[in-house]
């Protein structure tokens, strides 16, 4: 045998040998117990993916098994989480915020009426409800209720299992549970399989963090495999939209859409969905990154597993991030709802509600605002909400323009702004619009969020930037419009923004105030623009884990009168002098 031959023998063994290695350890580690031993010298578990009979059994586990870790008082006093500083990673108290203040935990209570509530459990009917519930039996039949109606148990109540395991074409009353109304599983993702994993901690001093004694393995598991075992990573900006849009925008294919026949009978207007002010409002129950120390000593030892793993990144605005990620995506899921409208109504006709409502309800006046701001595609024809366009250009404007900014960010507005028009092309080519010319445009839609929200990784929202696109926001309220919507995006994202970069104070009674520029520009527009999805409850930044007594939990028929008296007042010359008037930028 020559020499060159056993070189090559010695490598082909070599290889063979690495290959073997390999195999063993991914059998090895695919059969590995969950359960960690005290011993085990990774500093880091490697989880492994759960089977699919294990998928096949996830299911609902309910608020009262969450509860049971996550409404602490004091989660500094407890062992276990001074053991594990549980608290610099969580607050350990979002159940005491969401079961006395989160309007999702009364969700379903929204749905009795007088046929349907119990007076033995103090429940109360409502309004709203009843004046659907009365109009929708002419056609339905005498037996019909909205509170055993699929449809609304869907965005009203808790769904026992995930969809893929049963879709809502199979849903019926027994599949929703209704105690918590939309629970913390509907948002969190259903718990039973990793409802242990996510809590299990081994004693490990040398691999825990600074000051702790325990490691909890399942903080910094790669998020795509806690996902796969049912947790939703909604600290990922994309999917925290797509989770809350199937009920605040609306997706068929999950059993989640509010219809014209709904709207006619009496269900409230949908308010134009903004991810980061309606957390602020719900209100938040969870901790931002800055406030969290975990995050921060992360950020500073491992700011690519900080990025990675938690989707926050060193020297970077989040909260200026979390709203240009979620503006992209929540326009990506209004044109899917469009698509989907438009592939079911592709021989009759789309549902009225895919279409701008106040293209048709809005009063007749003259001068019109609505001529002032003119018309994008032909005047008079009913269009496309076009809400979630208004932000998305502005981010998209002040991304192309930021440090480090690809081409293909550099080209998106001039993108967006064609494949608008070839949306609103599709909407106007016939009364009510081309259905295959719909699906089209928003599959192209669909594509260019996407696309451009990877592209928003190349650049950093410094303090810096996240003013030139607090900027961007005020010269927009200058601009003809006539949306009331659109006006109230504008004012969350004013909020938003200078939240981002002067966080709040704390008044002599400890409690947390806004800015000045915040309170002055919700003082201006009170009666002209809903800055508030409460508005007859008192603005709470931040609500403490420690507070119990219950203060704007209002059923929605005794909000919705105020919401809409200011909805409909909304004027576009006090709304643009109202922002002339505000503190300068650098006062905020």
């Amino acid at each position: 045998m020559t020499s060159q031959s056993i070189r090559s023998l010695r490598r082909f063994t070599l290889l063979v040998i690495i290959f073997g290695a390999s195999v063993l350890a991914l059998w090895s580690e695919s059969y590995r117990p969950h359960v960690c031993a005290a011993a085990q010298a990774s500093k880091e578990k490697a989880y492994p993916l759960p089977t699919a009979e294990e998928v096949k059994s996830l299911q609902l586990i309910g608020a009262a098994e969450c509860k049971v870790c996550h409404s602490e008082a004091e989660p500094n006093k407890v062992d276990l989480y001074k053991e594990t500083l549980g608290y610099e990673f969580i607050r350990l108290w979002e159940n005491k915020v969401w079961a006395v203040h989160d309007l999702h935990s009364t969700a379903y209570k929204n749905l009795l009426t007088q046929r349907t509530a119990n007076p033995a459990k103090n429940e109360v009917p409502n309004k709203t409800a009843q004046r659907m519930e009365d109009n929708l039996r002419r056609y339905k039949g005498e037996n019909y209720t909205v509170a055993t109606d699929v449809g609304c148990l869907a965005c009203h109540a808790s769904v026992l299992r995930p969809i893929p395991q049963v879709p809502p074409d199979q849903w019926t009353v027994k599949s929703f549970i209704t105690s918590d109304g939309v629970g913390c599983e509907m948002c969190h993702g259903h718990g039973s399989l990793y409802k242990t994993r996510h809590r299990d901690s081994r004693i490990d001093p040398d691999n825990a963090p600074e000051g702790a004694i325990r490691m909890v393995d399942w903080r910094e598991a790669d998020p795509k495999i806690k996902s796969a075992w049912g947790l939703v990573n909604l600290r990922d900006h994309s999917t925290a939209v797509a989770q809350c849009a199937s009920c605040h925008i609306g997706n068929l294919k999950e059993g989640r859409f509010v219809t014209h026949e709904w709207y006619a009978a009496g269900h409230p207007p949908l308010p134009p969905f903004d991810l980061v002010a309606f957390t602020r409002e719900q209100p938040r129950h969870w901790g931002l990154p800055a406030e969290l120390p975990y995050f921060q000593k992360l950020l500073k030892k491992d700011p690519k597993k900080a990025e990675a793993i938690f989707h926050i990144r060193a020297e970077e605005s989040h909260g200026a991030r979390r709203f240009a990620e979620a503006t992209l995506a929540t326009l990506r899921e209004a044109v899917n709802l469009a698509y989907q409208l438009a592939e079911k109504g592709h021989d009759e006709g789309l549902d009225f509600a895919a279409f701008d409502c106040a293209s048709c309800h809005h009063d007749l006046k003259y001068p019109s605002d609505r001529q002032m701001r003119g018309y994008v595609g032909k005047p008079g024809r009913p269009l496309f909400r076009p809400a979630a366009f208004a932000l998305a250009k502005m981010v998209v404007e002040h991304a192309a323009q930021m440090k480090g900014a690809p081409d293909a960010l550099k080209n998106a507005p001039q993108q967006l702004s064609a494949a608008e028009r070839q949306m609103l092309e599709a909407f106007a080519t016939k009364s009510l619009g081309d259905p295959a010319k719909i699906m089209a445009a928003a599959e192209n839609l669909r594509k260019w969020c996407n696309e451009t929200i990877t592209q928003l990784a190349s650049v950093r929202y410094t303090p810096d930037e996240t003013k030139k696109l607090l900027a961007k926001v005020i010269d927009a309220t200058q601009q003809p419009l006539a949306d009331p919507e659109i006006a109230q995006l504008y004012t969350w994202s004013f909020e938003t923004l200078v939240f981002d970069q002067t966080p709040p104070r704390q008044d002599a009674q400890g409690q947390l105030i806004p800015p000045p520029s915040v309170t002055a520009i919700r003082s201006k527009l009170q009666n002209i623009v809903v800055t508030r999805l409460r508005p007859d409850s008192k603005f709470d930044y931040e609500v403490p884990g420690s507070m119990t007594t219950p203060e704007s939990l209002q059923p929605v028929d005794a909000r919705l009168g105020t919401r809409m008296q200011i909805f409909n007042a909304f004027r576009f010359e006090p709304f643009r002098k109202a922002f002339q008037e505000i503190p300068p930028l650098a006062s905020r």
